[in-house]
């Protein structure tokens, strides 16, 4: 794999902290993207020699990426992409339930006109935007998809005054990616695009009991679908 990408190029622009923060930005979509195998070991001096960088900044990115539940630091083993299992993915599937439907209740209390515009405009977006594509005689999520739809599921809680609560739905988000892409995808049965039509019609029309209701049968239906899989 290629890694170099420029990150080393930038080093005489950037301090090591922004070096540091391209560095994990790179490794967290790989990933996420499934360009790692969960459990594979994360080497310092392989991965700054890939991305022509120091040690020291490839350990600052992959501590923080240890932070966000990506990758594992173990002492006396370094660092490895984290590992997969259903406990887990029931556990982030339950606390997203809970810290997004309460950050959309806060976002529809406190949204305005500019936040419904972006609202209808990321909805548009991903309704015109194929999800599926055939890979080995498998299906896959678009990686275009994939990115316009967490757009789409943040702009729905973009509104909500809690940074905080905002911050822990991103790195839930994060999780669940991970899991997304290392369960077998087979041909589509749902219908997404109906699902975040309703959703965002109750966001539109302020109806804060319906689109949690809705909210939550389209996280539970995703994660009945990645453990049927698994």
């Amino acid at each position: 794999m290629c890694m170099k990408d420029g990150v080393g190029s930038m080093a005489k622009r950037n301090g090591s902290s922004t070096l540091s923060e391209n560095v994990r930005k790179k490794l967290q979509s790989d990933i996420l993207a499934g360009q790692y195998e969960p459990g594979t070991p994360l080497t310092v001096s392989e991965l700054a020699k890939g991305f022509d960088v120091s040690v020291a900044v490839v350990r600052e990115a992959l501590t923080r990426l240890a932070t966000q539940g990506l990758a594992l630091q173990t002492p006396n083993h370094g660092f490895s992409v984290k590992t997969a299992s259903e406990e887990e993915l029931n556990n982030i599937i339950e606390a997203r339930l809970i810290n997004e439907s309460a950050a959309l209740r806060l976002s529809i209390i406190h949204g305005d006109l500019t936040w419904e515009s972006n609202v209808i405009a990321i909805h548009h977006k991903l309704s015109q935007t194929a999800e599926y594509e055939e890979v080995d005689q498998n299906f896959a999520v678009r990686e275009e998809w994939s990115d316009i739809h967490r757009q789409f599921h943040y702009e729905l809680i973009a509104a909500c005054p809690n940074p905080v609560l905002l911050d822990i739905c991103g790195r839930l988000w994060d999780l669940s990616e991970f899991y997304r892409h290392w369960s077998n995808q087979q041909q589509p049965t749902r219908d997404g695009r109906a699902e975040h039509k309703a959703l965002t019609d109750a966001v539109l029309n302020r109806d804060s009991e319906r689109a949690v209701e809705i909210f939550r049968a389209h996280i539970q239906l995703t994660a009945d679908i990645l453990f049927d899989n698994r």
